[in-house]
């Protein structure tokens, strides 16, 4: 954020400022990390990654120089991050060879120090560095990032990602600093271009993972230098050019080579570079790089992988939660914040740099499709996360808190005034409404927050309706209790025969332990859900009106059944068709000599493949709320005059123009309401999950909140989720509201 915002109008302040916030975020990170690498424990891969630094540092040590093209302990990664782990080792005398182990094996009990120590502090140091990096940038970024948690333990251990994350940033901003002189006359545009891919194969030389930076900067770079005979940008040709070689019977060569040329050679120079960085390829380099790429694809396939079982979305639940496992290690937790905030600026972000926009969106696009789902690939995305975080509290909520007082300050007396004197007039109509609301809304849900705040339960029921909720509440609230700790997710009941005071410790405790993956989950299911049935409607509903549909009343008849239908039936009748052993849609499964025996095999593991049971639970979403959809699409449509459309076919508008630019737009306000309805009972959904019985973490959390409450009888956590669910619900609600204008309502009927 620009210190000028905050009305430091003298130069040499405001440069002193930022230098200062700079210098105080870099030493933030430094010694978050350093505390990270005294007490983190040893992780998966450290040992493998020291073995191979050992190696190096003997090498090294004893001067055979030509070991380095052979030495690449675990090639499918590249060598240079290990390279400059042995590198840190060689001032350290040698110890006995960590032992040769399998990827997959448990965490080394021991490694030697202070070896362990020195690799870990440089990659601590590698991401400190990019930490400056971006606090040079925006100091608020910066210190997103060096207050990140996953980013913190994976570059505060002997892992790959602290060097590669470096160069990935460097790449990124010094082709950024190329764009800046790529004007008519400006020098050191190809010096800066040369410096980045010399960054990019430094990159690609520490993991290939982080060359998504790279695709982000190809695709900036081909899409601002687009032939086109529109003046300004960075369009390599002049409108005069253009038009000179339009005439040559060669041009469209012409124009691509000019246009593809100069990334074709960044890219050939990137590739130089990664070669030259990885010695262990000089010898064989064709046959050990497809070794090494040919690697990751089998490993997807591996039982590591697929007996994880992370759904699609795993690389959400990364980034909305702080690292779970290490208690004590971490100062803060806010990488959820981080994400939130990231999600608000992006917008702002696309428009202000697109080029780490292109970078996040890319990166995020990769880690859905990639079929490995393991935590420190996020790490991929954290640069450009922390600056999309930072121009969130920049666009949403500093800028908009700073109109607002501005306008408050004009407008407040006299605003006052009037809503004091209209306030008057309208309680004595409004105060039974507000009375009976209170009494028939608001009264259980406070009761249940109280009940949150306690251990209430199937054992101390009977002190629970005498009073023992208020009780211990009162003594919580007075400070005469102790908060006592409940054990949230334990399958046995409770032994207490009183209510005890518990207070927010259960909440805390359902978020950070599996509360923010269901709730991805939530957000991933009821966006999926509530899309496809908006689809499935607005198809249905544009297809009934269209003029010469025959039985149209017919048709509308038989596709509203689905919604008249209960939706405990309805789960049943699905359950019905892809029961794995009986179902409808399996019965090829039991019988080998039918065609698609292999994939009904496959397909009929859905109850244990997260992923072949998201696609399952969509499929009888949409069935069950599309119509819906369609009866507020239908009356939409017959609103919205059909001269709109006949003056928009005279102008050459398409089909899906029209449909682009007055269709959906006339639609939206009626379907506003129906969107939001069915998001509700999507997120809410009970039946469907209960009856088809997805695998974890496949559950709404209604599901979760019923199961807790029948098999272990703690109806306070189930209070916890009940009470968490509507805060949820209550957010979103006043975010849809506002995106889609939905409390404006029609103004075109």
């Amino acid at each position: 954020m620009n210190v000028k915002t905050y009305g430091i109008k003298a130069p040499w302040l405001r440069v002193a400022l930022r230098v200062a916030a700079i210098v105080l975020v870099t030493a933030a990170a430094w010694m978050l990390r350093m505390r990270a690498v005294e007490l983190l424990p040893i992780d998966y891969d450290e040992d493998d990654y020291l073995r191979a630094a050992q190696q190096y540092q003997v090498a090294i040590q004893n001067g055979d120089w030509g070991a380095l093209t052979q030495l690449n302990y675990r090639p499918e990664h590249p060598p240079l991050a290990k390279l400059l782990y042995g590198l840190a080792l060689v001032p350290l005398p040698q110890v006995s060879e960590i032992p040769d182990r399998p990827t997959s094996a448990s965490p080394a009990a021991s490694l030697p120090q202070p070896h362990l120590r020195v690799a870990r502090t440089v990659a601590a140091a590698s991401n400190t560095l990019e930490v400056l990096l971006l606090a040079c940038l925006s100091p608020l970024a910066g210190l997103w990032l060096a207050i990140h948690t996953f980013t913190i333990k994976y570059t505060a251990q002997v892992m790959l990602e602290g060097l590669p994350a470096f160069t990935a940033a460097l790449t990124v901003l010094t082709y950024e600093q190329s764009r800046r002189h790529a004007g008519v006359g400006e020098r050191g545009h190809t010096g800066w271009l040369v410096i980045s891919a010399v960054f990019l194969g430094l990159t690609a030389a520490g993991k290939y993972l982080y060359c998504v930076a790279g695709l982000a900067v190809l695709v900036h770079w081909l899409w601002q230098t687009y032939p086109t005979t529109k003046t300004g940008g960075q369009n390599p040709f002049s409108p005069a050019e253009l038009k000179k070689i339009r005439f040559n019977p060669f041009h469209p060569l012409r124009l691509f080579a000019r246009w593809l040329g100069p990334a074709l050679l960044w890219g050939l120079l990137a590739v130089v570079v990664f070669v030259a960085a990885s010695p262990y390829l000089w010898s064989a380099p064709v046959a050990r790089l497809w070794d090494s790429l040919a690697y990751h694809g089998a490993y997807t396939q591996s039982q590591d992988v697929q007996g994880a079982g992370l759904p699609l979305w795993q690389p959400m639940v990364w980034l909305t939660e702080s690292v779970p496992w290490h208690p004590g290690v971490f100062v803060v937790g806010l990488d959820a914040v981080i994400t939130l905030l990231a999600v608000l600026g992006l917008p702002s972000l696309w428009r202000r740099r697109p080029l780490y926009a292109l970078w996040l969106l890319i990166g995020f696009g990769f880690l859905l499709i990639w079929p490995t789902k393991w935590p420190q690939y996020i790490l991929v995305l954290t640069f450009p996360l922390s600056l999309a975080a930072a121009e969130g509290v920049r666009a949403r909520l500093w800028l908009p808190l700073r109109a607002w007082r501005r306008d408050w300050r004009r407008a407040a007396p006299a605003t006052g005034r009037v809503m004091r004197r209209e306030l008057r007039a309208a309680l004595p109509w409004l105060a039974p409404g507000v009375i009976v609301l209170a009494l028939i809304t608001f009264y259980p849900l406070i009761f249940q927050v109280g009940i949150a705040l306690t251990d209430f339960n199937t054992t101390s029921i009977k002190d629970g309706i005498q009073g023992g909720i208020g009780r211990e509440l009162w003594k919580g609230v007075t400070g005469r209790a102790e908060p006592v700790q409940v054990d949230i997710f334990a399958r046995s009941r409770p032994s207490s025969k009183t209510v005890r005071y518990v207070g927010i410790g259960t909440f805390l405790d359902f978020i950070s332990a599996g509360g923010m993956g269901l709730l991805v989950f939530e957000g991933v299911w009821t966006a999926a859900a509530v899309g496809a049935q908006a689809a499935l409607g607005v198809g249905v509903a544009l297809l009934l009106h269209r003029p010469g549909v025959r039985f149209k009343s017919f048709w509308q008849t038989l596709f509203v059944l689905p919604w008249a239908i209960p939706e405990f039936v309805g789960a049943l009748v699905w359950m019905q068709i892809f029961d794995p052993r009986y179902g409808w849609f399996f019965l090829g499964a039991s019988f080998p000599e039918t065609p698609g025996y292999p994939l009904a095999q496959t397909l009929a593991q859905w109850q244990q493949d997260p992923n072949l049971a998201f696609w399952v639970l969509l499929i009888a979403g949409t069935w069950m709320g599309f119509p819906l959809m369609m009866l507020a699409a239908s009356a939409g449509l017959k609103m919205i005059p059909t001269e709109v459309y006949d003056a928009a076919a005279i102008d050459g508008a398409n089909g899906w123009q029209q449909f682009r630019a007055i269709t959906w737009p006339l639609l939206l306000p009626l379907l506003a309401p129906a969107l939001i309805i069915r998001g509700i009972y999507a997120f809410n959904q009970f039946y469907l999950f209960y009856v088809l019985n997805p695998p974890y973490p496949l559950t709404t959390l209604a599901s979760l909140s019923y199961y807790i409450f029948d098999s272990t009888g703690k109806y306070a956590v189930s209070a916890v989720i009940n009470v968490f669910t509507v805060i949820v619900l209550i957010l979103s609600l006043l975010w849809f509201n506002r995106v889609s204008r939905a409390g404006k309502g029609v103004t075109y009927a």
